[in-house]
């Protein structure tokens, strides 16, 4: 696979110190790159000694749990030995930051990465508000919605009925749900669980939402819609269920 040696973007992350030490700020959330290509994230302290400091970057990937990806102290570099030495640490003592600098970019980088400070003696921890590593790749598995009315026993006797959104079939697992009723978005009483690995292979997503409604607004209205907005598509995957056809 090519290298491209020009840096990409610079990210960056946020530490909020508790006790008024530092204050940093985070942007953008998301960036955007080609495998193959490198990233800088720089956590900025401000007001706080870098050269001192030990920072850990952590990475949260949907369905998994958080993985370590490197612990860092001015002269000292801890890494996790399932981390390869395409990620790297290091401090801009100019910019009072520190930096990781992640080179020929792969798909199984994608995920938001955080830098984060724990204070031993203490037990207080502060976390940069994170950033997404995407990793641009065509083909991907597009979300499959399915969508269930509440029970027929739910609709005629409860104050309130619940409907059902199982999406799943999809990858990255980086996914936004949303309800609708009549073309009328509808944010009150949604629950969303969090995204899980596909129990049959494993190599695509699942999330399950729920929409819980008044029985009249049951009654009183017809479409009722879920929609998936997706890396995958350019324009939303939605899914209806007519309440006169059910």
């Amino acid at each position: 696979m090519k290298m491209f040696t020009a840096q990409v973007l610079i990210l960056f992350l946020s530490v909020t110190f508790i006790h008024g030490e530092a204050v940093l700020s985070q942007s953008p959330t998301v960036v955007s790159v080609s495998p193959g290509e490198k990233v800088i994230l720089e956590c900025s302290v401000k007001n706080g000694n870098v050269d001192t400091l030990y920072m850990q970057w952590i990475r949260q990937t949907p369905g998994k749990k958080p993985e370590g990806v490197m612990g860092f102290k001015k002269g000292q570099i801890n890494r996790p030995s399932a981390i390869p030495n395409r990620f790297f640490p290091s401090t801009n003592t100019a910019r009072s930051s520190f930096v990781l600098t992640v080179s020929n970019i792969q798909e199984e980088d994608d995920s938001v990465y955080y830098c984060f400070l724990f204070y031993g003696s203490s037990g207080i921890q502060s976390w940069g508000e994170g950033t997404r590593i995407k990793v641009l790749k065509s083909g991907l598995p597009r979300p499959i919605i399915q969508l269930f009315p509440p029970p027929k026993g739910e609709s005629s006797s409860a104050d309130s009925v619940t409907l059902t959104c199982l999406v799943s079939g999809f990858f990255p697992g980086f996914i936004e749900v949303k309800w609708s009723m009549d073309g009328a978005v509808v944010t009150e009483g949604v629950h969303t669980s969090p995204v899980s690995l596909g129990s049959i292979d494993g190599n695509t997503y699942v999330v399950s939402s729920y929409m819980k409604l008044p029985a009249t607004d049951w009654e009183t209205h017809n479409v009722f819609s879920c929609t998936a907005l997706h890396e995958s598509s350019q324009t939303p995957v939605t899914g209806s269920i007519t309440k006169d056809k059910c």
